[in-house]
């Protein structure tokens, strides 16, 4: 069978449909639009089929290929780590102008009822360390170190199976030497820190009572999603203990918009 064969055969989203086979066939998805009429191979064939029926009950394309772009760079994925969103980036757009003076906004919105907020307790001058809480697969810490190399970073998970991800992560993006990765909740694996930081997080924030969409809610840590009966147990911690913390500058961070105003009084 040749590829637009194939595509418009798949029962699925198109674009789930052409992402899986162009993992089959180990091309992208560029390649795959230029060739569609060209004959898929045995084994990228069956490969496709297999994948096909995972997405056909919900598990994500993301878990399937193995592999997540985020910020322009290729992350690896697995179940035990959320997969990350385009909204997120918002929040590694949010902290880069901070750091070069471009915004002074508290609230910014980066989808539809999703915002990134800034809680600040300090100037940034002199602040040489960012601290990723509940970092999951790295993609915020690892971007952030990429994108401003002159910071290091400290990234923080209660998963210690996330963290593994995460160090695979910060090794093929050639960081690792510049991220310390710490076992436990919140700001406790920094408690002993002395130097200055900005915390920046996409910690839950779902209430319980929200129903997700089943490919999320199936196959995505619920602990990386939901946080108690308004969403806000995880942050309102969080703000708390950077709020306490003597080196602490201010925390950026992922919440529904509705929650955002209570970042600052958290």
């Amino acid at each position: 069978m040749i590829i637009m064969d194939m595509l418009r055969q798949a029962g699925i989203d198109r674009m789930d449909a052409e992402v899986l086979l162009a993992h089959a066939l180990q091309k992208d998805r560029t390649w795959l639009i230029a060739h569609g009429d060209e004959t898929i191979p045995p084994e990228a064939h069956a490969a496709f089929t297999r994948n096909i029926a995972r997405r056909a009950v919900y598990e994500p394309v993301a878990y399937i290929t193995g592999e997540k772009e985020f910020y322009g760079r290729t992350f690896c994925i697995t179940p035990a780590v959320l997969i990350p969103r385009p909204a997120t980036e918002g929040l590694i757009d949010f902290t880069l102008d901070r750091f070069h003076g471009n915004t002074c906004d508290t609230v910014r919105s980066v989808d539809t009822g999703i915002v990134v907020c800034a809680a600040m307790y300090g100037q940034l001058t002199g602040v040489r360390t960012i601290v990723d809480v509940g970092t999951g697969s790295g993609c915020i810490g690892i971007t952030l170190a990429c994108e401003l190399p002159d910071l290091c970073v400290i990234a923080t998970d209660i998963s210690q199976e996330a963290l593994s991800v995460a160090r695979m992560n910060a090794r093929r993006h050639d960081v690792n030497d510049r991220i310390m990765f710490r076992y436990g909740s919140l700001l406790d694996p920094v408690s002993d820190l002395h130097d200055p930081f900005l915390v920046v997080s996409n910690p839950p924030y779902i209430p319980e009572c929200v129903v997700l969409p089943p490919d999320v809610v199936r196959y995505e840590p619920h602990g990386a999603l939901y946080a108690g009966q308004d969403g806000m147990d995880a942050i309102r911690e969080l703000v708390q203990q950077a709020h306490a913390h003597p080196q602490c500058r201010g925390v950026l961070l992922e919440c529904r918009a509705e929650q955002a105003s209570a970042v600052h009084i958290a």
